[in-house]
């Protein structure tokens, strides 16, 4: 039996005030707030824009992060008077003249190993411009946390 209040599974009445239309807008007694306000949520175009366009904006703004990290560290390319470029930047990186193939690995080796280099004579003939031995032809100058390179065994 059932009596005035009580909630049951499956009891479907018509809404308060409103006459039952049709078995579609009958509610149930049991989900008697939210039943009557569900409705399918079917994605429309303007929603999937929405999310497009906001996965193409966190997106664009990562990859414009990495890249303003990248390039942060690292002065721009300078010309000597002698015509060789010159670059400073942070420990463990390379410059953009000397970024790819055998170039990086020789400079890799000259600030890798600064005792091995420090002791062999240059052999291109720049001791007119100041260089000590064949490490001078790859790092300039080494300011804490920095390196300088120079192009000279590069060109």
């Amino acid at each position: 039996m059932r009596r005035p209040g009580r909630r049951f599974r499956g009891a479907a009445e018509p809404r308060r005030g409103v006459p039952a239309a049709g078995a579609r807008r009958l509610r149930r007694r049991h989900r008697a707030r939210h039943a009557a306000c569900w409705r399918p949520r079917v994605p429309t175009a303007e929603t999937r824009l929405k999310k497009t366009l906001a996965a193409v904006l966190v997106l664009g703004l990562a990859a414009g992060g990495v890249a303003w990290r990248l390039g942060a560290e690292a002065q721009p390319v300078t010309v000597d008077s002698i015509g060789d470029q010159n670059q400073t930047v942070a420990r463990g990186r390379l410059p953009v003249f000397a970024a790819q193939g055998d170039a990086a690995r020789l400079y890799a080796f000259a600030v890798d190993n600064p005792d091995t280099l420090t002791w062999m004579p240059c052999t291109c003939g720049c001791g007119s411009l100041g260089h000590t031995s064949n490490r001078s032809c790859y790092v300039k100058d080494e300011p804490p946390g920095h390196v300088t390179f120079t192009s000279h065994a590069a060109t």
